[in-house]
């Protein structure tokens, strides 16, 4: 297993970095006097991120504009990184999406795989012959617990995210020995701005997710515990005990487990 340092400047490639995740994980980084390459589409918060990220203490901040579903944004966010050596590359932008099959909109489904599976698909795309040439780094391709469990009313998030852990694990097993690992993030609910600026086919589904979000863990806690996996070069990084103990849940008894997120769902929309 590769091990990587991420403690003494990292130079950092972070797309959806204006906010949320992206943000704090900027943060922390610049804590280490990294070297940051920060992208999003929205340009004010991304560039408050920048003021943060330097008043943290980053060596170096570089922004530009990124739509991740677009090839040619993400082409030049590795431009915009020039020939220096990367250590870590973060595929992180991403929105939500909720609601049952059949009612959530084609344009939503579209929207949702667009950011959420392209965006990563790019980002793999670009930057693993940069990292192969170099002959080391790491990918931090950011899922969700979504993308392992499937729950009810989450389908084309689920769809997005399950498709980034299998890219994630295939890339994994084509760097093997290379100098090059991959993690895959898979967290359940932690505290962004994720819900609040989703796409939702219900209000009832909005309220939930804005809920479970707002009772979720810190973001700082799941930056700290994926940076560790990162170092460590762990594939799987489920910063939360639930996601855990749910995923062997499905692995040892996919039946029950099935039967017991249908019920979840009905007690939680039931929820006033």
């Amino acid at each position: 297993m590769s091990r990587h340092s991420l403690r003494q400047s990292p130079r950092s490639i972070i797309t959806g970095a204006g906010s949320g995740f992206g943000r704090a994980l900027a943060i922390e980084l610049a804590r280490r006097s990294g070297s940051l390459v920060l992208s999003d589409v929205n340009l004010p918060g991304l560039e408050e991120t920048a003021a943060l990220a330097r008043a943290a203490g980053a060596s170096s901040v570089t922004t530009l504009r990124c739509d991740v579903a677009e090839l040619a944004d993400v082409e030049a966010v590795a431009a915009a990184a020039g020939n220096a050596p990367i250590d870590l590359v973060v595929n992180n932008a991403g929105i939500s999406c909720g609601g049952l099959v059949g009612e959530v909109s084609i344009s939503d489904w579209k929207k949702t795989i667009d950011i959420d599976l392209w965006g990563v698909i790019y980002g793999c795309h670009v930057f693993t012959p940069i990292l192969r040439r170099q002959g080391h780094g790491a990918f931090l391709n950011v899922a969700s617990a979504a993308g392992l469990l499937a729950a009810p009313r989450m389908a084309p998030y689920n769809v997005a995210k399950a498709g980034v852990v299998s890219l994630s694990e295939t890339l994994s097993a084509e760097l093997l020995g290379t100098g090059i690992t991959v993690t895959v993030l898979c967290p359940t609910f932690f505290r962004t701005n994720i819900a609040t600026s989703g796409l939702f086919a219900d209000a009832r589904t909005k309220r939930m997710a804005e809920k479970l979000v707002a009772k979720g863990r810190p973001v700082e806690e799941v930056v700290n515990a994926t940076l560790t996996s990162v170092e460590q070069g762990e594939l799987y990084c489920l910063p939360m005990a639930d996601a855990r103990w749910f995923w062997r849940a499905k692995r040892a008894l996919p039946g029950s487990f099935r039967t017991l997120l249908s019920r979840f769902d009905t007690l939680l929309t039931k929820k006033k």
